[in-house]
């Protein structure tokens, strides 16, 4: 069954949550529902293992007792079960201390006229067995070429409702694709993927392709000493170290409390000349969603302009303790995320044309690196990102991959990574390595990139 055959729809979430809120006695009330299917494809040893497919529709109730303020939840949407969500928020808020620095829930903002589609039919009606067409060329081709193939591939369908006391009424739907694809040689691994909104722009071969050269390349590693050393970094590396900074820097209540690298900093070089990095909810190549979860429009915001500090995300509460206050831009969390603020969730990095083997070309001496794992930040304030290559590390040489390289731990702040950037490719959508594997929504549109210096700090034996 197709994901489509199976959604509420604007007017049944809309009606629903309008209902539930004349019942509320609060002084303000908000509700968010969220209603997430996804169909997931697995495949490994160049079988299909598993296919699943999970729905989870969920409710956040927000209500505001003078200034105080609480949540409940559920994961109903009867009447009763709204109604006695409400009421459990509302006993929750008059217990409440007030809160001197809670502004209230927001009206209502006018939407854009134009706004880019985010739900594509080939991805609400792909079926399992679609699916399972997209892997099984990515497997034979694996098998063609005596290679092993593991991988995924997920297609999402999620609605976003939101209303409130004030006159809040906003509904988004969005579909997603994701497939990729780690091809193994016995010593050595190859990678690829792509995400977008629209499943019938999934090039199934043209992943198996890069994989499978990547991993022919993964052989006979050698082990290279920890040092620093220069690198063309591929998108899907990229996006790990950019994750730091968007976590830990470009949300303003880190700003509020002093704990992001741009406090203070406004106006200011935060990184190298190269980097322009901004947050587009509305563009069409960055899994565009046009509204937040207060239901407010979301809107573009500059983050780093030519290495000057420039902005960071809003929601209403941080937006309306600016001085003068401000509208918020649109960068409200998910209720579900506990104690987190606001934070870009799609992130764009000015590029060029240049793809990463013509950024390879100038490169001296140094490493070719596809991709990073388990990475950490020990230390948020300076931005110092931990963690390992993986599935596809090489010694270049004169422009030229010479070798394969054991994998290699980092250790270095992504801030003076990005200032000793040399030169910028095309971009290409993707996620770290977090959100890649489940634990993030975070979307990001960067280039690939050659920098003067990566630090490593220990080898592995792989």
């Amino acid at each position: 069954m197709a994901l489509r055959e199976r959604m509420l729809g604007e007017a049944a979430a809309l009606n629903a949550l309008a209902d539930a809120l004349q019942t509320s006695a609060a002084d303000e009330t908000e509700i968010v529902l969220e209603a997430v299917q996804r169909g997931v494809t697995r495949y490994a040893n160049n079988v299909i293992h598993q296919n699943v497919f999970e729905a989870d529709t969920r409710v956040a109730v927000r209500a505001v007792v003078g200034q105080a303020s609480a949540r409940a939840f559920t994961n109903a949407l009867t009447p009763a079960a709204l109604r006695a969500a409400i009421e459990e928020a509302t006993t929750a808020a008059r217990l409440q201390a007030p809160n001197p620095r809670f502004t209230g829930l927001p009206a209502p903002l006018p939407m854009p006229a134009d706004l880019p589609q985010t739900l594509f039919a080939a991805t609400a009606d792909q079926t399992p067995a679609e699916r399972a067409t997209q892997v099984g060329a990515i497997i034979a081709q694996a098998q063609a070429a005596g290679l092993t193939a593991f991988g995924t591939a997920i297609t999402d369908l999620t609605e976003l409702a939101v209303v409130n006391s004030r006159g809040v009424r906003s509904y988004a739907a969005a579909t997603s694709a994701y497939l990729r694809a780690l091809i193994d040689n016995g010593q050595g691994t190859g990678y690829a993927d792509a995400l977008t909104r629209d499943a019938a722009t999934l090039a199934a071969q043209a992943i198996a392709d890069e994989a499978i050269a990547k991993c022919r390349l993964n052989q006979n590693q050698i082990e290279l000493p920890p040092g620093d050393y220069a690198a063309v970094l591929e998108p899907d590396c990229v996006a790990d170290f950019v994750r730091f900074p968007v976590l830990y820097g470009l949300g303003a209540e880190e700003v509020e409390r002093g704990s992001s690298f741009m406090a203070g900093k406004f106006g200011q070089a935060v990184t190298g000349p190269h980097v322009t990095l901004w947050d587009d909810p509305l563009d069409p190549r960055c899994l565009p969603l046009p509204i937040d979860y207060e239901g407010l429009p979301a809107r573009r915001i500059d983050l780093i302009t030519a290495g000057i500090a420039a902005g960071v995300a809003d929601d209403s509460a941080t937006a309306a303790r600016r001085t003068p206050p401000e509208a918020s831009n649109g960068h409200a969390p998910s209720p579900w995320d506990e104690g987190g603020g606001p934070l870009p969730e799609h992130v764009v990095m000015a590029g060029g044309t240049a793809s990463a083997d013509e950024l390879q070309r100038d490169l001296a001496r140094g490493l070719r690196i596809t991709r990073l794992h388990y990475t950490h930040c020990p230390d948020p304030k300076q931005v110092i990102a931990t963690g390992t290559t993986r599935d596809g590390t090489f010694l270049v040489e004169n422009g030229q991959i010479v070798a394969a390289v054991k994998n290699l731990r980092f250790t270095q702040s992504v801030l003076d990574l990005l200032a000793s950037i040399e030169a910028v490719g095309a971009v290409k959508t993707c996620r770290d390595w977090w959100a890649a594997n489940g634990m993030g929504t975070t979307t990001y549109l960067l280039p690939a990139l050659r920098v003067g210096r990566c630090t490593f700090t220990g080898v592995t034996t792989f």
